[in-house]
């Protein structure tokens, strides 16, 4: 720590940090093919089914239940949610565009702002020539 102490750090006794990593899954083209259209039918496979899905195929439950449908549903849940932070950031760009229409109508803006994307520092101001 900050004075110099030298502190033990104790981890659990079941933590073997000795033990090799689990190798990483490598489906085939034809396994993800037939993972997919699964998982547009139902995003959860249990029982039965899983262990079908399993043996057709040649992989164990585990690879289908966690490795692929559980990363498949996270994968789905931030594609959502990156789509939804799109939207709303589109809906505030437009309600900033109407607001902007606005005080142009009302005559309180006497020009209008450029958008701050297509702004850099070496640009010249507004109605000067850049040569593009």
């Amino acid at each position: 720590d900050a004075k110099g102490t030298i502190r033990e750090i104790v981890l659990p006794k079941g933590l073997d940090l000795d033990r090799p990593k689990r190798t990483r899954t490598s489906f085939t083209a034809e396994q993800l093919y037939r993972l997919e259209l699964e998982f547009q039918r139902c995003q959860y496979v249990v029982g039965r089914e899983r262990t079908e899905l399993a043996r057709q195929l040649n992989l164990s439950e585990t690879q289908v239940r966690v490795v692929w449908f559980q990363n498949r549903r996270t994968k789905q849940k931030k594609d959502q949610s990156r789509d939804s932070e799109k939207r709303s950031t589109a809906t505030s760009e437009s309600f900033a565009t109407c607001n902007i229409l606005r005080l142009l109508e009302q005559g309180r803006l006497l020009s209008v702002p450029a958008p701050p994307s297509l702004l850099s520092p070496t640009s010249n101001p507004i109605g000067s020539p850049t040569g593009n």
